[in-house]
């Protein structure tokens, strides 16, 4: 089907996926939070794909400008009309970066390819066996990829011994953000589908660093939705007790519940980035308060233009923090959103795998 709907049309079809992205840039530009203050779309791969995939499911062919981008978009449509499939994945792209594409047929559609070299194209389509694309095979593999590209130490989760046969890692960025490793449906139905082993293999591994798991267990204190391990012994015993009570219950029992089980995830990491980031730089200021009366975390940029806290009125702090806490709410929205598609994504395939044969 690949080759009879789509390859005679490759720069069409691709014309017509940068309008897609050209369409959504604007938007998304406005409304998404840098990443790690990196400026859009660096670091935004999946909201790029999650819009964009939205974005199809009630696209108006009329709002195209180019003939070009027209009959790529006639291509598409009779290919999906035909039968043919598109869906999101997700992997370890050429063994040097995390990435969220799609397969469109036998291609490798990736319409967020600057979201980690803003000077390469905004769109790449390939043949899949071409993109060397691959699955995240195991919780290793997936250390091994978060430490080249997210630049991050790697620990075993013996903080939250419940939620650690899910997400068994601990992931400890440079200006000490604590992060768990990976609040995503298709790394905890991994770990499910072969009964926990992976998760099991890494929280047996020696006991996390005591700072790392005090300073994890501060942040995350006090909330009544998840449980903290005392000591890190403690939590990883724990933890690989919980791995074998957990095993003892039906895969597919356990495999309806990923979407909470990853919606818990992304809000202890909520919880974790709000208390944990840039403390590695506020604890440096705190040595340094006598140096100077001002530090760079006293300044805000608006428009461009940077201004100094003590500066402003007290009306003007009140518009600031209500702000702030808007831009915390829409980012909190926009990851509840991606998770959410990410799950319905996987029920999708899961149910696909279990349907008769026609």
């Amino acid at each position: 089907m690949t080759d009879t709907y789509l390859l005679p049309f490759l720069s069409e079809l691709e014309i017509f996926f940068l309008e897609l992205r050209a369409a959504i840039d604007c938007q998304l530009a406005t409304t998404l939070a840098p990443k790690k203050g990196k400026p859009y779309p660096l670091g935004q791969c999946l909201e790029i794909t999650v819009a964009v995939q939205q974005l199809l499911s009630t696209f108006d062919p009329v709002t195209l400008k180019s003939p070009q981008a027209k009959t790529g978009y006639s291509a598409y449509r009779a290919f999906r009309r035909a039968g043919g499939d598109m869906r999101q994945v997700w992997g370890d792209l050429r063994g040097e970066f995390f990435q969220n594409a799609f397969q469109l047929g036998s291609l490798y559609l990736d319409v967020s390819n600057d979201t980690v070299t803003p000077t390469k194209p905004k769109v790449e389509l390939i043949p899949f066996a071409d993109a060397r694309f691959v699955a995240i095979r195991d919780f290793e593999h997936f250390s091994q990829i978060a430490r080249k590209y997210w630049d991050v130490e790697v620990y075993p989760n013996h903080v939250l011994p419940e939620l650690a046969p899910y997400m068994p890692l601990l992931c400890c960025y440079r200006d000490g953000q604590l992060m768990l490793g990976v609040a995503t449906a298709y790394m905890v139905s991994l770990t499910q589908t072969n009964r926990l082993y992976p998760s099991e293999q890494v929280l047996a591994a020696p006991a996390m660093p005591v700072t790392i798991f005090q300073r994890a267990r501060e942040a995350l204190f006090g909330s009544k939705v998840w449980d903290l391990a005392e000591n890190p012994e403690r939590g990883r015993l724990l933890a690989l007790q919980t791995c074998r009570r957990l095993r003892r219950k039906d895969v597919a029992t356990q495999l309806r519940h990923v979407n909470q089980i990853v919606l818990t995830g992304t809000r202890v990491n909520q919880q974790l980035e709000l208390a944990t980031r840039g403390s590695v730089t506020r604890m440096k200021n705190q040595h340094t308060e006598g140096v100077s009366n001002l530090s760079s975390a006293e300044f805000i940029a608006v428009d461009g233009v940077q201004y100094a806290l003590a500066a402003l009125s007290e009306p003007a702090r009140q518009q600031l923090q209500m702000l702030q806490m808007s831009e915390q709410r829409l980012q909190e929205l926009q990851r509840d959103l991606a998770i959410t598609q990410t799950a319905r994504n996987a029920y999708l395939q899961a149910l696909k795998e279990l349907l008769p044969q026609p």
